[in-house]
C-alpha cells in the first residue's frame, strides 16, 4: 500500500513538475508580453498563498489591497525597464505602500502594526524577486548586452532550469539514500544525502548548461550554479520555516504532489537577487 502511494506521488509529481517547466519556459522565452504574464500571475499567485496561510485569528492583513500593490509595482517595473521610461517613475512604488497604512486606520483590527508588517513583507518576499527578474530579462546590466533594455529571457530560463535540476536530483537521492537530517528542527525530510548528492549532479549540470544558453561563459554558468545550490537551499529551508510557524505542510494545493506555487518557487526567492548582485558585480570587470 506505501508502495503504492509513493509511486503515485512520483507520478504526480512528475507530471505537475513537467507541466510547470514546460508552462514557465514557454512564457519566459516567446516574447516580452509572456514575460509579463508570467510576471503578473506568479505575483499574484504568491501574495495570494503567503497572505492565506498568515491570515488567522490574530492576523488580518489587507489582501485585496496588498495583491493590488503588487500589481501596481510589478506593471510599472516592466514598463519602465522595457520601454526605457524615465526611472523616476520608481518614486510612485511607496503610493500603494502608504495606502496599505492608511486602509488600516479606518480598518476596525486590533493588530495594525502586524497586519501591515504582513502585507509589507509579502510584497518584499514575493514581489522583489520578480521585479529583479525583470531587470535581468530587460535590463542592462548584462555585461555582454550592447543594446540597453534588449530582451534576454535565456539568463533567467537558466537559473530556473539550474533550480530544477537541483530540487528535482536533490529528491531523487534523498529519498531512496537520506539518513541524516539537513535541519530536522525546520524541515524533517531533508537530508545531507538528498543535498550532496543534488549539487553534485547539478555542478556537472552548471559546467555544460552554456551548451544550452551560450549567451553568458562557462565560468560564469558555475558560479551562478553555486548561488543556486547555497541560497536555493536556504530559500528552501526559510519556507519551510515559514510553513512550520504557521502548522501547515502545504503552501497550497492547486499543484498535484507539489503543493503550491509558492513551495516551487522557495528557491528561486532567494537565488535570483544573488544572481542578480553577481551579474552587476561580473559587469563592471
Amino acid at each position: 500500500m506505501k508502495r503504492t502511494l509513493k509511486l503515485n506521488n512520483f507520478f504526480k509529481r512528475t507530471v505537475t513538475g513537467s507541466l510547470i517547466v514546460l508552462i514557465t519556459s514557454a512564457l519566459i522565452l516567446i516574447n516580452e508580453w509572456t514575460f509579463f504574464v508570467f510576471v503578473l500571475v506568479s505575483g499574484v499567485w504568491l501574495n495570494i498563498e503567503f497572505l492565506r496561510i498568515a491570515k488567522n485569528d490574530r492576523n488580518k492583513p489587507n489582501i485585496t489591497l496588498t495583491i493590488l500593490s503588487s500589481i501596481i509595482i510589478l506593471a510599472l517595473a516592466f514598463c519602465v525597464n522595457s520601454f526605457n521610461l524615465n526611472t523616476a517613475l520608481y518614486w510612485l512604488i511607496p503610493i500603494p505602500l502608504f495606502v496599505i497604512f492608511i486602509a488600516e486606520l479606518f480598518s476596525k483590527n486590533e493588530t495594525p502594526i502586524r497586519n501591515i508588517s504582513i502585507s509589507l513583507f509579502t510584497l518584499v518576499y514575493t514581489v522583489f524577486p520578480l521585479i529583479v527578474s525583470i531587470f535581468i530579462v530587460n535590463g542592462d546590466i548584462l555585461y555582454f548586452q550592447t543594446t540597453v533594455n534588449m530582451f534576454t529571457p535565456t539568463v533567467l530560463l537558466g537559473v530556473f532550469v539550474l533550480i530544477w535540476v537541483y530540487d528535482s536530483m536533490a529528491y531523487c537521492v534523498g529519498v531512496p539514500l537520506g539518513r541524516h537530517r539537513l535541519f530536522e528542527r525546520v524541515s524533517p525530510k531533508k537530508s545531507w544525502e538528498g543535498t550532496i548528492g543534488g549539487a553534485v549532479l547539478t555542478i556537472i549540470a552548471g559546467y555544460f548548461i552554456n551548451l544550452l544558453f551560450p549567451i553568458l561563459p562557462k565560468i560564469d554558468w558555475v558560479v551562478i550554479t553555486l548561488i543556486v545550490i547555497v541560497f536555493g537551499t536556504l530559500g528552501d529551508l526559510i519556507e519551510s520555516l515559514f510553513k512550520r510557524s504557521f502548522a501547515i505542510k502545504d503552501s497550497g494545493g492547486a499543484l498535484p504532489g507539489h503543493g503550491g506555487l509558492l513551495d516551487r518557487f522557495d528557491s528561486f526567492i532567494f537565488t535570483i537577487p544573488w544572481v542578480w548582485i553577481y551579474l552587476i558585480i561580473r559587469s563592471n570587470f
